[in-house]
């Protein structure tokens, strides 16, 4: 007989930007279930994402977060996974679901939420209407001409940023052009000289209240309806070239609006925007025999 091991599982939305939330911590029933099922059906978490975010065996996410009893003063432990299965230092749509899921799981709402992940420390606060605010990894922007050939013999150049992971930043003049550079995108985010594990790749336009930007994200392969990591580059290599110096940048992306704010002597980024419930699931494990 075959154990269905049923997980509980909640899908959120940052911004259009979909995740798969599982309450990891010892006061849910995951840990031994999984222990179990590991046994039985010998999976690893990176192919256990892949199905949980898979469109027809999955919930159709972009990722897989799974929430852990915090460690070294953090409230919470992550481990996030793209929908590829591919480890994710960071992701700051993601975090806003998880500020909102662990506040009313555990019932935060007055105080920030810190949480450890593969970028390091990521605080967030919950404010009023599912508005979410997250103090953003310490962003760079690391070479402001790379430059990359490409098989079509044309040369590319970006801003490279890191802002938790990487991203090359471009802008062009309409946001409308990024349908059309989808190929573009999809060599340089695996481009040799960029390193073995890739960048995602984020364009921007200007609009009359800040800019519009799409990222194509390594790990999911395509354009996603969000990126927060990316609406931090994008903001950041506008506010570089901007005339004016601009500490608040309102992030146009496909699934939502995010808003930038940058504080301090060394500008750390903060990053404001909506987290959304869209369901509960019974995930039955055996779908992964």
């Amino acid at each position: 007989m075959i154990e269905k091991f049923p997980v509980k599982i909640t899908k959120m939305s940052g911004a259009g930007n979909t995740f798969a939330i599982i309450d990891g911590t010892t006061d849910s029933d995951y840990p031994n279930d999984w222990i179990e099922a590991e046994k039985l059906y010998k999976i690893s978490r990176p192919d256990f994402a892949k199905k949980i975010c898979d469109r027809a065996l999955g919930i159709s996410t972009d990722g897989l977060l799974i929430i852990e009893n915090g460690s070294l003063g953090f409230d919470f432990n992550w481990d996030f996974y793209n929908s590829d299965g591919s480890f994710a230092e960071m992701c700051g749509n993601a975090a806003r679901c998880a500020a909102r899921f662990c506040a009313e799981q555990y019932k935060q709402k007055l105080k920030a939420i810190k949480f450890k992940t593969g970028a390091g420390l990521i605080s967030a606060e919950v404010l009023q209407n599912n508005q979410i605010r997250v103090k953003m990894p310490k962003s760079k922007i690391l070479d402001e001409n790379i430059t990359l050939s490409l098989k079509s013999g044309k040369i590319e150049s970006f801003y490279s940023t890191n802002t938790g992971v990487p991203h090359l930043v471009k802008r062009v003049q309409d946001i409308a052009e990024a349908k059309g550079l989808r190929e573009m995108a999809r060599e340089c985010r695996g481009h040799p000289k960029i390193g073995p594990s890739g960048s995602n790749v984020t364009f921007y336009s200007i609009n009359q209240c800040g800019i519009d930007a799409i990222s194509f994200e390594r790990g999911v392969e395509d354009y996603t309806l969000a990126c927060g990591t990316g609406a931090v580059a994008a903001a950041m290599v506008y506010r570089q070239n901007s005339i004016v110096a601009k500490d608040e940048v309102r992030v146009t992306m496909p699934g939502g609006v995010l808003d930038i704010q940058f504080t301090g002597s060394d500008f750390m980024p903060y990053m404001s925007g909506e987290a959304l419930f869209i369901g509960d699931f019974q995930y039955n494990l055996e779908v992964i025999k």
